[in-house]
């Protein structure tokens, strides 16, 4: 049977043999089917990669929890496709289905806050938030769950605060609609940008105040010695990131 002759797609305009009017993907989305998995990049180098990831696999990178038979893990982009991500093994990570389904639907309403100790992460946000807004403070909720610390908490508190913040992230990602205010140190610029594209944020705040207004800060806090040297340990990790919008002095 001859092979019908190239012509263009009429949605894509890439050459096809299909003989009709779209092309074989195009007639997918047309007919309310998802293109095949080669078009939307998940091709041979895709499944390689997870594979490779997936072999020695033992928690989520997410959640930091096992898998679980009704939430196996699978191979998530580090950094999604549509940002820039490739498909090498090491842009991908182990992620929960529930999780990686998550963290696709958080949309495009989440303000990362980050920046030093005492630079005014929470304060920034409770001002900045809208009535309704989630506001998702790790410290503060390491306090609730019984950390006595400003920050340094001890790991199985931070564990558990860890949990509660992944459960909120999951209640507004099932929303599908909604602001969120999440607020971490991250004094690494890489590690600023990971998290914000794992999380979706659209905007990433560094809080980055005058060494002197900190240093007075923390002299307010029981625990000043300790604040101070987490202060200068945070300074002399920062770098700065390609999302980051840094703020030196906002007035409330």
């Amino acid at each position: 049977m001859p092979t019908a002759p190239p012509t263009r797609c009429a949605r894509c305009r890439q050459l096809h043999t299909t003989g009709r009017r779209l092309c074989s993907d195009c007639a997918r989305v047309a007919d309310g089917r998802r293109p095949s998995a080669a078009r939307r990049g998940l091709g041979a180098d895709h499944q390689r990669a997870a594979a490779a990831v997936l072999e020695s696999a033992g928690h989520c990178a997410i959640c930091g929890l096992p898998p679980t038979a009704d939430d196996p893990l699978t191979a998530g982009h580090i950094v999604d496709r549509q940002l820039g991500g490739s498909n090498d093994v090491s842009n991908y990570q182990p992620e929960h289905l529930s999780c990686g389904s998550a963290k696709r639907a958080l949309g495009t309403h989440i303000v990362l806050v980050t920046g030093p100790p005492c630079a005014g992460k929470t304060t920034y946000a409770e001002h900045h938030a809208r009535p309704g807004d989630l506001v998702l403070d790790l410290d503060a909720i390491a306090r609730q769950q019984g950390s006595t610390r400003y920050w340094h908490h001890d790991r199985a508190t931070l564990a558990r605060a860890e949990q509660v913040m992944r459960r909120e992230i999951m209640r507004l990602a099932a929303r599908r609609s909604g602001r969120a205010w999440i607020i971490r140190c991250v004094p690494d610029g890489g590690s600023r940008t990971g998290l914000a594209r794992l999380v979706r944020a659209d905007q990433v705040v560094v809080l980055l105040p005058r060494g002197s207004t900190l240093v007075r800060r923390a002299r307010q806090r029981p625990d000043t010695v300790t604040t101070i040297h987490a202060i200068n340990e945070w300074l002399e990790r920062y770098t700065e990131g390609p999302l980051d919008e840094v703020i030196k002095a906002w007035r409330r």
